[in-house]
């Protein structure tokens, strides 16, 4: 499992490296890492105590080694080097003195370094002169300083830094250890190959301290950024998109949802925002395991946050479309048949549109629901601050059928009257008033009598049914039915008479189109020989002042 490298760790290792090699570099670098390196110790041993002299020697150690490379510098009248040697000398007495007596003298001498020193760049007086290379020792050389080389063009230097890896950080030391190592087989440092080799090694090692460096402001940019990945994960699943509403739906539904919708919205831009902010730092190589069995996340888990949060934005994107064509075609419809509503005239013919048996219930219950549904229009425009002007229209209109109807209802509730006679006949009056007092009828308390037929008319008709006994089915798969066809013959006499009837329970009276049949002939259930009621259709509703 990857871990991120430490800033310390960086600056530890970086300052390593600087001691594996200290050709003389370029007077103005020199100055200018000095005065970096020991900014950094300051501000390590800040606070420092006694109680704590492993951190005090492990800083001394390194600010001796960085101390010595200020030393190559090549003026030391200028005030420049003046000033930053002052203070390595001052950090240096602050340190030692934090140590125990008898181990502070040990600290006057430079700390060893942690790693394998090159060979000096020249002789020293009095030293024996190095002989000169063979050929195979200049073959190896050549191929050591390639090496060297090709580590330096394997270090990626854009991009998210390897470097925030412990396991890329610790190869690469290794490798510089073994250079170093190797170098130190060939003192002939006024050797051009050997000169070469050395400087192939310090392109490399200011290579590798630059890209240290920058994993380091990298890390600091980052901050914890498996934190960071877990917290997106764990708020892209918290904030879910809604579901789209149903129609109709009330106002509290549709706040919920636009609330819904809002943190969901709000909490996917956030998180692609972070992912945007990530990806060009963090360094995640890729894994077999996954963040829920304990693996961190790598960039695959990247391009799988980015997918659920862009799939969050599509889903609220998409749910509203889904509502709000709906609510516009159904809007649409509205508009058109409370436009109807306007348009209906009050005429003779066409009162039962408004009085006619559930007209009035019909026409209410359909304007009511699209008022709920022109309502959730208007809902969902309020809560997530849009138009709402179309919908309010809508209701209005709505809203003014209803007052419409009324008005036209009661108006043909005045004009309702029963039919003209078509006849004067007090024995089918008679008949009339004796069917509508069967019990059996239960027709109730009624009004005026209307013989709507002039007269009496005689009707016949056949009904016909058959009984099967017998099924076969042939050879060819023809079907074969058996049985008995009994035939009826239906005679009766009728007439046709209209009276209102009262509502059980209530005031409200209806008209009544009856039909009053006598048989002589029919089925064995058929009533014979006496007047029973035929069809009874209910018609409009008559004000009781009319009947």
């Amino acid at each position: 499992m990857m871990k991120l490298a430490s800033p310390t760790l960086l600056l530890a290792i970086a300052i390593g490296f600087m001691g594996l090699y200290t050709a003389p570099v370029a007077a103005d670098t020199i100055l200018r890492n000095a005065e970096a390196d020991i900014a950094r110790f300051e501000q390590q041993a800040s606070g420092l105590s006694a109680a704590r002299s492993s951190n005090v020697r492990r800083i001394l150690k390194l600010m001796n080694l960085s101390h010595q490379r200020l030393q190559q510098y090549p003026n030391h009248d200028d005030p420049a080097w003046r000033q930053i040697n002052q203070r390595y000398v001052s950090l240096q007495g602050q340190l030692e003195g934090l140590l125990k007596p008898q181990q502070s003298a040990q600290t006057t001498a430079p700390a060893p370094s942690q790693t394998a020193q090159p060979p000096s760049t020249a002789a020293q007086p009095g030293q024996n002169v190095a002989p000169a290379l063979v050929s195979g020792q200049r073959v190896r050389l050549k191929k050591l300083a390639r090496d060297i080389n090709a580590a330096r063009s394997r270090l990626f230097t854009t991009g998210p830094s390897r470097f925030q890896d412990p396991a890329e950080v610790a190869a690469y030391q290794k490798h510089m250890k073994q250079f170093a190592q190797a170098l130190e087989r060939y003192p002939q440092v006024e050797d051009p190959d050997v000169k070469q080799a050395r400087a192939e090694y310090q392109a490399l090692r200011e290579a590798l301290i630059a890209e240290f460096e920058r994993a380091k402001k990298q890390m600091a940019q980052l901050g914890n950024v498996q934190q960071r990945l877990a917290t997106v994960e764990a708020n892209g699943r918290k904030y879910a998109p809604p579901r789209p509403l149903t129609l109709p739906f009330s106002e509290t539904e549709a706040r919920a949802w636009a609330e819904a919708a809002s943190d969901a919205r709000t909490v996917a831009d956030h998180n692609l925002k972070e992912l945007e902010a990530i990806v060009p730092l963090a360094y995640l190589p890729e894994n077999r395991g996954t963040p829920q069995t304990g693996a961190p996340y790598d960039a695959s888990d990247i391009n799988r946050l980015r997918r659920h949060a862009l799939n969050v934005r599509n889903e609220i994107e998409n749910g509203y479309r889904l509502m709000a064509n709906d609510l516009d075609g159904r809007l649409t419809e509205i508009d058109h048949r409370a436009a109807s509503y306007a348009a209906q005239e009050l005429t003779l013919d066409k009162l039962w549109k408004f009085i006619g048996d559930g007209e009035e219930v019909r026409a209410f219950a359909q304007i009511d629901e699209d008022l709920a549904v022109v309502r959730s229009a208007l809902f969902l425009e309020q809560a997530l601050g849009r138009d709402t002007a179309k919908a309010s229209q809508s209701i209005a209109r709505l809203e003014q059928a209803k007052k419409d109807f009324v008005n036209k209802r009661d108006m043909a509730l005045e004009s309702s009257r029963l039919p003209e006679p078509a006849a004067q006949d007090e024995e089918r009056i008679a008949i009339a008033r004796q069917i509508l007092a069967n019990p059996e009828y239960r027709f109730g308390k009624h009004g005026r009598i209307i013989l709507t037929s002039p007269e009496i008319v005689e009707r016949e008709r056949k009904d016909s049914e058959i009984e099967i006994d017998d099924a076969e089915i042939s050879l060819s798969g023809d079907l074969k039915l058996s049985g008995t066809e009994t035939t009826w013959t239906y005679k009766w006499e009728e007439f046709k008479f209209a009276t209102p009837l009262k509502e059980v329970d209530s005031d409200t009276w209806y008209i009544w189109w009856i039909t009053a049949k006598k048989f002589s002939s029919g089925s064995a259930s058929t009533p014979m020989n006496q007047w029973v009621s035929g069809k009874a259709t209910k018609g409009n509703r008559i004000l009781g002042k009319h009947i």
